[in-house]
């Protein structure tokens, strides 16, 4: 099997690849390629992180920061309760796939240590005898009226409930990516026989939203993990001859994810509410320029700030400068004397923009990824302060 190991956000890479697999990695938007000869392309744009296998070659796509840091940005995201209640603890730096199924393994080890959590579930079935609640409409429409065999609704204590569903198929899901170590696929063979009793999600079902209490929480970590790997890393597509499996993340979504939930929980204990995504509102009257900001900041007030994580600085001549031009409009929609622009450093330096003819200040900050988990979070705290401070003008 040909083996090719790239680096995210890197200088373009020479590589001799197949031109069917040249085009399922710009199809799959994984990175962006050029001719350079007979066989040989230049590898550009190296968007996604983790690991694809197309046909039989086999691509690594490495993180610029470290993987444990990365790891930190895309749990916190999915749970922040998990890092500040639980012992997730990476002991080594490896890749991003064994990093994180080693994660999972040693969770759901210890969430199902002392057993499989159960509940009740609610069922509906035919039975030869009675029990629960008659379905009537279902015994007419079916059985014509018959007595027996009887459609009943009835409550089930079982193992089969969205917990242990949610750990299987996360642990199925993960035995179809290449390249996962043989003790990683031997451990997760072992949970997967530990749960035989459990139903396995259907691929595209929505993941059910759970709730923690005293009874589950020793689940919490496990189904953070869970869901990680559930939500953003699975694919599986055939093209022609060509299959394509992969465990990739988009990098510039877990920055968008990370930044959104951690400096939304510190703009929340300074006071209002904060909404990601905020759609429903145009920059014009017929609405038809639709604006979505990444993080919108209110109180009583109505908006107090704006925010957009740009994990990356857009390289177009044609159309520089394309983020201030996004943040002012945002700034002129909502009457606001300031807008926050918010990269990974080494893409952009912190700077001040004042805007000619309007009294309007736009700040780009930068994040420094490569910080220690307890450092950065206290580094977007500070952030959330340097943005409350920018609002002081806002009447």
């Amino acid at each position: 099997m040909k083996r090719l190991e790239l680096t995210e956000g890197s200088a373009s890479e020479r590589a001799q690849l197949p031109t069917d697999i040249v085009t399922t990695l710009c199809r799959l938007n994984v990175a962006t390629a050029v001719p350079a000869g007979p066989g040989e392309w230049i590898i550009s744009n190296i968007r996604k992180v983790g690991v694809i296998r197309l046909g039989d070659c086999q691509i690594e796509i490495k993180p610029k920061i470290p993987v444990s840091r990365l790891f930190f940005m895309m749990s916190y995201s999915t749970d922040p309760a998990v890092w500040k209640e639980q012992d997730i603890v990476i002991d080594r730096d490896e890749n991003l796939l064994n990093t994180i199924s080693d994660a999972f393994i040693r969770q759901s080890a210890r969430a199902t240590e002392r057993g499989l959590l159960q509940g009740y579930e609610t069922l509906e079935d035919s039975q030869p005898i009675f029990r629960g609640r008659l379905n009537v409409d279902a015994q007419i429409g079916r059985r014509a009226g018959l007595p027996l065999p009887a459609q009943v609704i009835f409550d089930e204590y079982t193992t089969d409930i969205p917990e242990n569903r949610l750990l299987l198929t996360a642990a199925q899901r993960l035995l179809r990516v290449p390249s996962l170590s043989r003790l990683h696929r031997t451990n997760l063979r072992k949970l997967v026989q530990r749960l035989h009793d459990v139903s396995e999600f259907l691929p595209g079902t929505e993941l059910p939203s759970i709730q923690f209490t005293r009874l589950n929480s020793r689940y919490r970590a496990a189904i953070a993990l869970g869901t990680l790997i559930l939500q953003n890393a699975s694919l599986e597509q055939r093209r022609g001859e060509i299959t394509a499996t992969a465990f990739l993340f988009d990098m510039w979504k877990i920055f968008e994810d990370f930044l959104t939930t951690a400096l939304g929980e510190h703009l929340r204990s300074i006071g209002g509410t904060v909404e990601a995504q905020a759609k429903g509102t145009s920059l014009d009257t017929a609405g038809k320029i639709s604006l979505i900001p990444d993080l919108l900041w209110k109180d009583a007030r109505g908006v107090r700030a704006i925010i957009d994580a740009k994990y990356k600085v857009p390289k177009n001549t044609s159309y520089p400068n394309a983020d201030i031009y996004q943040m002012l409009a945002y700034c002129t929609r909502f009457a606001l004397p300031a807008g926050h622009l918010i990269y990974a450093k080494g893409e952009e330096e912190p700077r001040l923009h004042e805007i000619i003819g309007r009294s309007t200040s736009i700040y780009c900050h930068a994040i420094d990824l490569n910080l220690s988990p307890g450092v950065l979070l206290n580094q977007v705290r500070r952030l959330a302060f340097k943005i409350y401070r920018s609002t002081w003008a806002v009447p």
